[in-house]
């Protein structure tokens, strides 16, 4: 009886092995292909290429008129005419604003008749003089009767002019801030000019960049309100001293502004190009992961073949040094080679040795 049970014990031992061996086989197969299925990470990738670029400085800067101005008048009177529309294109010497010159003109008929008196008889005088029949103080008096006349019309002229306020130059004016018959004192403004045409930027670069500076070196500048849209220009100007307190160096660079885009007083980046044209290796900025410990690209590289003869890939985690950047790309100065092959997107799931996929189909921001 008891060997009956024994026997019994044993063969229920038997098949509790036999199930619970074929369910830990497939759970091993199951975590085994769980496994290789976490450590192969779908990326893109390309190659680092080499580039030639032209080294550049970067920094700050506000946008300045190279001709603005806020028109005024210089003397006190009431307005009697205005002969511009805000926001428009004004020329050199177009009549903006009249004032009120009434009286100046009431005056003039009578100065020139009083100029054209003197002049009847300074040249009286002349013919008399000649005669021995005056002395030379009538005839000096004359003639100084004369040159008065001539200074008090040409101060009433002088008047005239200036109650006439005239754009000093070609530009766009802006809005206006004065109405018809209003009662204008002395330097009160008018409306802001601005010759749009070409701007300044002005800048500060550190006092170690100044060697590098020259005049003529080509200009970059972009601005928020138009994102994307590069504006060129020129270095026209270098501060002949060195601030004392920040050791920056103001530089000054003419734009060229055609379209009458750009606006003073525009926050502006700034790139102003200096030195020869430097041969770099060069990788997508994506493609650079930046922490802590460094900054560091994945490099793509087979480690031998699976069963089906395809190309096993494998990454290493290398830590480069990195440079300027420009145009989506960033410049490695140490760590990479041109042509080698690089992730691009999906670093954040790699690990150091894991096996990749690649594709390339989605196309980079």
């Amino acid at each position: 009886m008891a060997k009956r049970i024994v026997i019994t014990i044993f063969i229920m031992l038997g098949v509790m092995l036999v199930i619970y061996g074929a369910w830990g086989a497939k759970l091993y197969a199951a975590i085994q292909g769980f496994k290789n299925m976490k450590q192969t990470v779908v990326v893109s990738d390309a190659p680092a290429q080499q580039e030639t670029w032209k080294p550049f400085f970067s920094s700050v800067g506000n946008l300045t008129p190279v001709q603005g101005v806020d028109v005024s008048n210089q003397l006190a009177g009431n307005v009697t005419g205005i002969y511009f529309q805000s926001g428009t294109e004004v020329n050199k010497g177009q009549l903006l604003v009249q004032l009120d010159d009434s009286s100046q003109r009431a005056q003039l008929v009578g100065l020139q008749a009083q100029v054209q008196l003197a002049q009847v008889n300074y040249q009286r005088a002349q013919e008399l003089i000649k005669q021995h029949l005056i002395s030379k103080s009538d005839l000096d008096t004359a003639e100084n009767n004369l040159k008065q006349a001539q200074s008090n019309l040409q101060n009433d002229l002088s008047t005239i002019d200036k109650l006439a306020i005239r754009a000093p130059f070609a530009g766009q004016i802006g809005i206006r801030n004065v109405n018809l018959g209003q009662y204008l004192a002395a330097g009160t403004s008018i409306a802001s000019l601005q010759s749009l045409g070409t701007l300044y930027v002005q800048f500060g670069l550190p006092e170690q960049d100044l060697a590098a500076l020259a005049r003529g070196q080509h200009v970059e500048v972009n601005v928020d309100a138009y994102p994307g849209k590069i504006f060129s220009g020129e270095l026209s100007a270098i501060n002949s001293a060195v601030d004392p307190n920040t050791h920056n160096v103001t530089v000054q660079a003419t734009i060229h502004n055609p379209e009458h885009l750009l606006r003073a007083g525009m926050f502006a980046n700034v790139q102003v190009y200096a030195g020869k044209p430097q041969t770099v290796v060069t990788v997508p900025t994506s493609a650079v992961d930046y922490s802590l410990y460094g900054s560091s690209v994945y490099i793509v590289k087979q480690d031998g073949k699976d069963t089906d003869g395809k190309p096993i890939l494998k990454v290493t985690q290398q830590f480069v040094t990195t440079g300027q950047e420009r145009n989506g790309r960033v410049a490695i100065t140490q760590g990479l080679q041109a042509g080698d092959i690089i992730v691009t997107a999906g670093q954040q799931k790699l690990q150091n040795g894991m096996q990749v996929q690649i594709n390339n189909s989605v196309p980079l921001d």
